[in-house]
């Protein structure tokens, strides 16, 4: 019976990480991004229903859909007038566009949101969504037809670029006849207004990152969109007296501080067994090695610097991924354009994936944080002064070869290079 028990709970404690599920956007201090009002009004530009017929009907049904649920604030649309945005940027007045000849901040993307907060407290203050003209949109019918479609040639082109958390399409081609359910993408991108990211693990889930053409099958928030939604705002929807009934909401991601507490009590229960089951040899078996693979499953992963997730100098190749290096940011300046903030940084190799990499690496991304202000452009990463970052450099081929040196000799001293995400 106490053989069993441990057993039991070793399963447990080894098969509780999740995987696949909702990610919701944080401050870089760990806090929620959120709205702390609740209602949240879009200006709908007119350049929406001018390029896309009823793509501002399709936008009041999406806002529906997310408005109001788990203790979000309800959504709507705000009629236009001389206070209305003019183009996307930190104004604190939401708007929702269509650039009909593309927009450079949008890259390759389908549409992205420019999420403006308070990098202290998380509180959002602007939310600005944009369509890529680049692409084709049409509120297609449900077997997922444009409307008014006629047949055109193919014509071969590029796969998006999948670095930002704006939506993408998943062709490996792109067609001249594929046409992107403007209902979808619109649905999506309201999800980041909300303080949601996307998802990676999960097709079935209105976040997950990219967006099929001529599919209008995924309109709603899933079952693993309100989870997520449920934490950015059930609690504060339960802090303020209304109840939530029976919804069926996922547990919080437990802290580090929480983690180590729960492994401690966890090993001590297993002791207080083992010692309880001290007359029987393979009882006392089974438990000590259910309580070392315990603290194997439940104590944070360190690498030999003491950092947890780090990675030292002589990593192998596979580690890291997805850039051609690790680096280290030297310095950062981070300016506003037209109420879009940029950050230009410099960064110095600290580990190379590829056969050879430059000492030095310099870039600038669309985002970044002034003061207390951040701003989120698409989900590209704007990092800050003293982050390690995993980087490509543009000029080395995609090939990845095991580390031989951390900075081979006979490169040039300084290179262009794209931050892909902060190192783990």
């Amino acid at each position: 019976m106490a053989g069993a028990v441990g057993a039991s709970m070793m399963l447990g404690l080894v098969g509780s990480n999740d995987a696949g599920a909702y990610v919701v956007k944080r401050t870089s201090r760990g806090e929620l991004v959120h709205w702390e009002t609740p209602t949240v009004a879009y200006t709908l530009d007119p350049s929406l229903d001018g390029n896309v017929a009823t793509g501002a009907a399709a936008t009041v049904q999406a806002m529906g859909d997310w408005g109001g649920t788990v203790g979000a604030p309800d959504l709507h649309v705000r009629p236009q007038d001389q206070d209305s945005p003019k183009k996307p940027g930190f104004d604190q007045k939401n708007g929702i566009f269509y650039m009909a000849n593309g927009w450079a901040p949008a890259g390759r993307a389908l549409a992205i949101t420019v999420l403006t907060y308070d990098n202290a407290t998380g509180r959002i203050l602007d939310a600005d969504i944009i369509f890529n003209g680049s692409y084709k949109f049409a509120v297609l019918t449900e077997e997922g037809h444009h409307p008014h479609a006629a047949p055109q040639e193919n014509v071969v082109g590029t796969r998006p670029s999948a670095a930002t958390d704006g939506i993408s399409h998943t062709d490996q081609v792109v067609e001249a006849n594929n046409v992107y359910d403007l209902h979808h993408v619109i649905a999506h991108e309201l999800g980041h207004s909300l303080g949601m990211n996307d998802e990676m693990g999960r097709r079935d889930a209105l976040m997950y990152r990219y967006s099929a053409p001529n599919d209008a099958t995924m309109r709603a928030p899933a079952d693993d969109d309100i989870q997520g939604l449920a934490e950015l705002y059930s609690t504060r929807l339960e802090a303020g007296g209304n109840g939530c009934g029976n919804a069926s909401v996922a547990p919080k991601k437990p802290s580090l501080a929480a983690s180590h507490v729960a492994m401690f009590a966890t090993l001590g229960f297993l002791l207080f067994l083992v010692l309880r089951g001290r007359s029987d040899r393979r009882a006392r078996f089974a438990f000590v090695a259910a309580a070392a693979v315990a603290t194997y499953g439940l104590f944070p992963s360190v690498s030999s610097d003491g950092k947890s997730g780090g990675i030292s100098r002589d990593a192998r190749a596979s580690e890291l991924a997805p850039g051609h290096a690790r680096a280290k940011v030297l310095s950062t300046t981070t300016s506003m354009e037209e109420g879009l903030l940029k950050t230009t940084y410099k960064l110095a190799t600290t580990a190379c994936r590829a056969a050879t990499c430059p000492k030095l690496g310099h870039g600038s991304v669309w985002g970044g944080t002034s003061g207390n202000i951040r701003q989120d452009v698409g989900g590209q990463f704007a990092p800050t002064s003293g982050d390690d970052v995993d980087v490509s450099f543009a000029k080395l081929p995609s090939a990845l070869a095991p580390l031989s040196s951390v900075v081979p000799s006979g490169r040039a001293d300084d290179g262009d290079v794209t931050v892909l995400t902060q190192a783990n």
